[in-house]
C-alpha cells in the first residue's frame, strides 16, 4: 500500500521513539513529529493532522492533558487521538479512555498493529465518527 495522503502527528519526548515511528509511518502517511505536549498543540493547530499518537508519560505535559488541550482547539475537536504507552495496565488504559482517547498503542511499536489501528480509526473518522470525550 502506498501513501494515503493522511497526516499523522506523533508526540513523544524520546527522539528514538519518534525516529522509530517516522521510519514506520512515513511510508504510508504524511508524518509530523513533536517532542513535547506544548509543541504538539502548536503543530496540531498549524498542520491539522488526520490522527494523532501521543505518549502517555512526558515530562512537560502528560498525554491526557495534551489530548484535552488539542480537543479544545476549534476544528480539532474530533481528531482521533491514540495514546502510546509502555505501561498497558488496565488502570492506565481506562484513564486514557475516560479522558477521550479512542485507542492505545503499546511501545515498542509492532508494525501490523500500528497500521491496523491507524487505518481503522482514519476510516471511522471518514465515516463520520465523532469524538465524545
Amino acid at each position: 500500500m502506498g501513501k494515503t495522503g493522511k497526516k499523522v502527528l506523533v508526540v513523544d519526548d524520546m527522539p528514538t521513539i519518534l525516529d522509530e515511528a517516522q521510519n514506520l509511518l512515513e511510508i504510508r502517511y504524511d508524518f509530523e513529529r513533536a517532542e513535547s505536549g506544548s509543541e504538539a498543540i502548536e503543530k496540531a493547530k498549524n498542520t491539522r493532522p488526520d490522527i494523532i499518537l501521543i505518549d502517555m508519560h512526558m515530562p512537560d505535559m502528560n498525554g491526557i492533558t495534551c489530548m484535552q488541550a488539542i480537543h479544545k482547539v476549534p476544528d480539532l475537536e474530533n481528531v482521533p487521538i491514540l495514546i502510546t504507552m509502555n505501561d498497558v495496565s488496565v488502570i492506565t488504559k481506562a484513564r486514557a479512555f475516560d479522558h477521550g482517547a479512542i485507542d492505545f498503542l503499546q511501545k515498542p511499536f509492532i508494525e501490523e498493529n500500528v497500521y491496523r489501528k491507524i487505518d481503522m480509526h482514519l476510516k471511522l473518522a471518514e465515516a463520520g465518527y465523532k469524538y465524545e470525550g
